[in-house]
């Protein structure tokens, strides 16, 4: 295997860059984060080469919270950090901007309010619409309601997941066309008297609301209520399904997309 190596030496920061022969044709789209939890510094889009050649830039006022997209009339869907999120935890977003290759800003609007905050990725869908993962907000009471034992955090709350698909309405609205609530899919075995009681081992389509601790008072923006902590979403258009990674948990959760929101809130699926 061959590797072509670039060293560039700038006030002691060395940077190596290895080429391997297997690399794909293409570029390569990434937003440095950065700015805290506010994204208060701003930040720049880089869209490279595989020679490392700077080919376009995109200068945002917010920093980001996630990589940025590409689409085909080379505009990009870019995931931001909002001034003040509602919910706030590593990876928090709460923005999400369409943007031009000249740098016009054709739509952004904001998912940071008292139920859902934005955090960590988004997926572009081919029908032009936006998968967005949110935390939402649930107290101590609605988790102990559905068997929750113990919620070890300072805020008293569980930040459950939802995924939102956002019809963007040009040119700060959207319309929720489609939504799954991880929050319906729930399964424990502490209370028969509480919804989702049944023995775990035999539903797999549920996730268990006693597994793993709740947030905690640390951690990038103090203290949260983060159960899952979803990092990554992605599409299979030829499936019509939707896929997510726990970095708690260390999961990935396959999720069937060709559901109307109503079947997506039970536990049957619709073409999978």
């Amino acid at each position: 295997m061959n590797y072509g190596i670039k060293i560039s030496l700038t006030s002691f920061i060395l940077g190596i860059t290895l080429c391997s022969a297997e690399v794909f044709d293409g570029y390569t789209l990434f937003s440095p984060t950065g700015g805290g939890p506010g994204g208060g510094t701003g930040g720049t889009s880089y869209l490279l080469d595989n020679n490392m050649n700077t080919v376009h830039t995109w200068v945002h006022p917010r920093g980001a919270a996630s990589m940025p997209y590409l689409l085909a009339d080379s505009s990009i869907i870019y995931p931001y950090r909002v001034q003040s999120p509602t919910m706030s935890a590593g990876g928090v977003g709460g923005g999400i901007a369409h943007i031009a290759w000249d740098g016009t800003v054709l739509w952004q609007f904001t998912v940071s309010d008292d139920i859902y905050q934005h955090h960590h990725d988004v997926q572009p869908l081919p029908n032009g619409n936006i998968l967005v993962v949110a935390w939402e907000r649930k107290t101590a009471a609605d988790a102990y309601a559905m068997g929750r034992q113990i919620i070890d955090n300072p805020l008293g709350e569980m930040w459950s997941t939802a995924i939102l698909e956002l019809e963007m309405v040009l040119p700060n609205q959207a319309n929720i066309v489609w939504e799954w609530h991880l929050w319906d899919h729930l399964i424990q075995d502490y209370d028969s008297s509480l919804p989702g009681f049944g023995v775990i081992s035999e539903h797999p389509e549920l996730m268990d609301i006693n597994y793993g601790d709740v947030g905690g008072g640390g951690g990038p923006g103090g203290s949260n209520a983060d159960w899952k902590h979803i990092n990554a979403i992605d599409y299979n258009p030829n499936l019509d399904q939707i896929v997510i990674s726990s970095r708690h948990h260390d999961e990935v959760y396959i999720i069937d997309h060709s559901t109307t929101t109503e079947e997506a809130a039970g536990h049957a699926g619709g073409n999978s």
